[in-house]
């Protein structure tokens, strides 16, 4: 389907930012009608995700709304979800 196949390329994409030095941020809580329509995006085009490329800068650059949000994942550590052998 077309989620998988953006999915897919979505991965990738991040890969290969990643070794090249790069950061890339994927989203899905944007604005789809105001980019459908400032883009120009036909409406026979699915809108799927947003994607953001850059370097990471300095955290005290940030305006201080979103320094707060600067902090490590609270998500589960990966040897919490993942098993060898089974569960």
């Amino acid at each position: 389907s077309h989620s998988f196949d953006a999915g897919a390329a979505w991965g990738s994409l991040a890969l290969q930012a990643t070794m090249l030095g790069w950061h890339a941020h994927g989203m899905v809580g944007i604005e789809f009608d105001k980019i459908r329509n400032d883009l120009k995006v036909p409406e026979d085009y699915r809108i799927e995700a947003g994607i953001v490329i850059g370097k990471l800068g300095p955290k005290d650059q940030l305006p201080e709304f979103l320094q707060a949000r600067e902090m490590p994942s609270p998500r589960k550590p990966l040897a919490e979800i993942a098993f060898e052998g089974g569960f």
